[in-house]
């Protein structure tokens, strides 16, 4: 965990024993005899670990899902980088040199500055460009040569669409993260849950401190984990443009 990460669990540690601290001291030792009382609190404690749980695992596959899809993105586009620049082989010299150039420099920029932007929820306009450039020269390439360079030129551009095709797909799942309402149900959740615990404790003693401490603990990291793995680009638990480093260490084998 970062240290911002850090302070801020031990901000609900805090928070938790100043809670059962609170609790002990404002609840009549009368309100905690009533066998009806404890049963109604056992039962929504109940309740709320079953919400808590279904809630906190329809995040955890939303989260991994989305990190699922953002890596497979990322090497369908690697991927089909290094089958562009194989594709680019058979054409006229200048063609060559200049698509190939162009695709180095698009997955150089990717890598560079695409990344930190997508930490931050935004894109790289030089990329796109980039790519855009790309496209047009393949597009506008000449057409005269021969039947077999024009199929090359279109098993060019097929492999071009391909990259553009991967490259939408990492751009839709930079914003992809937990919905907004799970959080509000998971924070409540999780607020109720130590809340429920701490009314249980009858005395500020150290095992109940103790306790109280360590269910704060395991929640709040459950929770930090989690928002971590929120940011497919930018979270603690992030997807790394390896496939396009890799890529581009092949490019110079082809």
């Amino acid at each position: 965990m970062n240290p911002s990460t850090v302070a801020v669990v031990t901000c609900c540690v805090v928070a938790s024993i100043s809670l059962l601290a609170l609790m002990v001291r404002c609840i009549p030792q009368r309100w905690r005899d009533d066998s009806t009382l404890k049963d109604s609190i056992d039962h929504f404690s109940s309740l709320n670990r079953t919400l808590f749980s279904f809630i906190l695992a329809l995040s955890i596959v939303s989260a991994g899902t989305s990190l699922s899809k953002a890596a497979d993105s990322v090497s369908d586009e690697g991927a089909s980088l290094t089958n562009l620049y194989w594709a680019t082989r058979p054409l006229p010299q200048s063609t060559r040199a200049s698509v190939r150039q162009l695709t180095r420099q698009y997955t150089v920029t990717v890598i560079d500055d695409e990344w930190r932007a997508m930490a931050k929820g935004q894109v790289s306009t030089r990329a796109q460009d980039q790519y855009d450039a790309l496209r047009r020269e393949l597009q506008d390439a000449p057409t005269g040569g021969t039947a077999q360079e024009q199929t090359f030129t279109r098993d060019s551009l097929v492999a071009l669409r391909a990259v553009g095709d991967a490259r939408r797909a990492r751009m839709l799942a930079v914003s992809q993260e937990i919905p907004d309402y799970l959080w509000i149900g998971l924070i409540l959740s999780a607020i109720l849950l130590v809340a429920a615990a701490a009314v249980q404790i009858p005395a500020l003693t150290a095992p109940g401190i103790v306790s109280i401490g360590l269910l704060s603990l395991l929640v709040s990291s459950v929770l930090a984990v989690l928002s971590a793995m929120n940011h497919p680009f930018g979270g603690g638990v992030h997807v790394e443009p390896d496939a396009l480093q890799f890529a581009l260490r092949r490019f110079s084998d082809i």
